[in-house]
C-alpha cells in the first residue's frame, strides 16, 4: 500500500500529468437551405463578394449577409441598400466615357455582366476591349440601379424563422446574357429567308377563236339567170305559169 503513494510522488516530481479526455466528433454538415431573393443583390464578403445579377426569383444557398441591406416579402429576400463598389484603375462609365483614376476608388453603380470587369476579392478591375483613348460609345453603358422592393416588404426575419415563398411563386427568372464588349457593334443575326412555297400553276383560259363570219348567199340576179346555160330559154316562163302549159 505504501508502494502506490510513492508512485504518485515520483511521478508528480518528474512532471507526468495524466488527464482524462474524451473523443472529438465532427459535428455534421449543414443542412442545405434554399434561400429565394427577389431580384439583383450584392453577394455576402464571407463567401468572396460581387454581385449577382438574376433581376427576378431565384434561389441561393446562403442567406443575405448583412441581413439588414435586405427587406422581405412573400418569402423573398429584396436588396435595399445603397451600391456603393471599389474600382482597381481606370474602366468605362456608364452613358460612355473612362474613368481615368488609377488608384483604388469607390462609385454607387455595379458593371454589367460579362462586360470585362472581373471581381478581384474586394473590388472591380476592368480587362476589356475599351481604353482611355478608345472608349465606348454612350449607349454601350446603360446602368440602372436595382428594383426596390414591394411596398409592402418589411424587415427580413432571422434566418432560423425564415420561410420560402409558397409553391406557385418559385419561379427562377433566366440567367442573365453576357455584355457585349469586344468593342464592336453585335453584329446582327442573320434571319433564314422562309423557303419559297410552292404555288398552283395560274388557271389559264380557254382560248376562244372569233367567230368565222357565215357567207352571205349569193343573190342571182336576172342577168346571170338569162346567161346561165343550164337553164333552157323559155323554160322558167312556162314552168312558173301552169295556165299557159294548158293551151299550148
Amino acid at each position: 500500500m505504501r508502494r502506490i503513494p510513492l508512485t504518485l510522488l515520483l511521478l508528480a516530481v518528474s512532471g507526468c500529468v495524466f488527464t482524462m479526455t474524451t473523443p472529438v466528433v465532427d459535428p455534421p454538415p449543414p443542412a442545405v437551405v434554399e434561400v429565394w431573393y427577389g431580384g439583383e443583390h450584392a453577394l455576402p464578403t464571407p463567401l468572396g463578394g460581387g454581385w449577382c445579377w438574376i433581376d427576378g426569383p431565384h434561389p441561393h444557398e446562403f442567406f443575405p449577409d448583412p441581413i439588414d441591406a435586405y427587406a422581405f416579402a412573400d418569402g423573398f429576400y429584396y436588396w435595399r441598400a445603397p451600391v456603393v463598389f471599389t474600382y482597381y484603375g481606370g474602366h468605362p462609365m456608364p452613358g460612355g466615357g473612362w474613368c481615368p483614376i488609377g488608384a483604388p476608388h469607390r462609385h454607387d453603380y455595379f458593371p454589367p455582366y460579362g462586360s470585362g470587369f472581373a471581381w478581384r476579392g474586394s473590388g472591380w478591375a476592368y480587362g476589356g476591349a475599351w481604353t482611355a483613348s478608345r472608349p465606348p460609345p454612350p449607349g454601350w453603358w446603360n446602368w440602372a440601379p436595382p428594383r426596390p422592393p414591394p411596398p409592402a416588404a418589411v424587415r427580413p426575419p432571422a434566418p432560423a424563422q425564415y420561410r420560402p415563398p409558397p409553391p406557385p411563386l418559385r419561379k427562377p427568372a433566366p440567367q442573365p446574357r453576357p455584355h457585349d464588349d469586344d468593342g464592336r457593334p453585335p453584329t446582327p443575326t442573320a434571319t433564314p429567308r422562309p423557303l419559297a412555297q410552292p404555288t398552283a400553276p395560274a388557271a389559264t383560259k380557254p382560248t376562244t377563236r372569233p367567230a368565222t363570219p357565215a357567207a352571205k348567199p349569193t343573190e342571182t340576179r336576172k342577168d346571170d339567170k338569162k346567161n346561165d346555160p343550164a337553164t333552157p330559154k323559155g323554160r322558167d316562163k312556162k314552168e312558173a305559169d301552169p295556165s299557159r302549159k294548158q293551151v299550148d
